[in-house]
């Protein structure tokens, strides 16, 4: 079923999908009368609704009942991912948006072989914000979950370990992440390292820091892959693949 996100619900009757949405709907997706759409206000909350009329550029649809998202996850996951060469990073962006991920946090750090310019940082972030709201429509989520700025690892792990429990893969750990989910609570996050892995004194940094230091097994993955391979795990282990 179509998924569109709007700034607030209606409440019974006719609403106009207009802008980019309405377009999409219209004139992509041809959309016609009868056929079902879900709005969400971004928060948890979906509207189901019924097409009206395709207006050429625009929807009008007969609002229905109000019911809570079901693609939300209890548990609040930050995808913090070392920045990748080329589009890697879009991948791991939209796949963690489907995954479930609440936010998706790009970290700087000692082996980055890439580099972000200051100046095109704007446009960077607004084009994988707009993968992460093409994802979330995809995947039916309760809302869209929020590229961050990127950071230097310190200060991301810092940020991190003072709002829940870290999850650090090191391809050096003896802690398979299965183990170091226990005891974790509803606030993750799960730390991926570049093309050219995490440095041992970034490791010890995130040691220091209270983090726990996984491993994803004996085969070594590439730096877009271990973050779908980490969320899927995390996701099982948490019961949010569950119906």
């Amino acid at each position: 079923m179509p998924r569109f996100f709007v700034d607030s619900l209606p409440e019974g009757g006719l609403y106009h999908l207009e802008g980019e949405a309405g377009r999409h709907g219209a004139k992509v997706l041809r959309l016609r009368s009868g056929e079902s759409v879900t709005l969400c206000d971004g928060t948890g909350t979906d509207c189901l609704c019924t097409v009206a009329e395709n207006a050429g550029d625009s929807l009008w649809l007969t609002a229905g009942d109000s019911v809570p998202s079901r693609g939300e996850a209890r548990t609040r996951v930050t995808v913090c991912q070392c920045l990748p060469k080329g589009g890697k990073l879009e991948t791991v962006v939209q796949k963690a948006v489907e995954l479930g991920a609440h936010s998706v946090w790009p970290v700087e750090s000692q082996f980055c072989v890439a580099k972000w310019d200051q100046k095109a940082q704007p446009k960077k972030l607004a084009r994988l914000q707009k993968i992460a709201l093409e994802a979330a429509m995809q995947s039916g989520r309760g809302m869209v979950p929020q590229v961050l700025a990127p950071a230097p690892l310190a200060a991301a792990l810092q940020i991190a370990a003072g709002e829940g429990h870290v999850l650090f893969l090191y391809e050096r750990a003896v802690l398979s992440l299965k183990e170091g989910l226990r005891d974790t609570g509803g606030r993750l996050f799960v730390f991926i390292g570049p093309e050219g892995g995490f440095a041992e004194e970034e490791a010890k940094l995130a040691r220091s820091l209270g983090a726990k230091i996984c491993s994803l097994g004996p085969r070594i993955l590439r730096t877009e892959t271990a973050p779908i391979a980490a969320l899927s795990a995390v996701m099982y282990e948490k019961g949010e693949m569950e119906l």
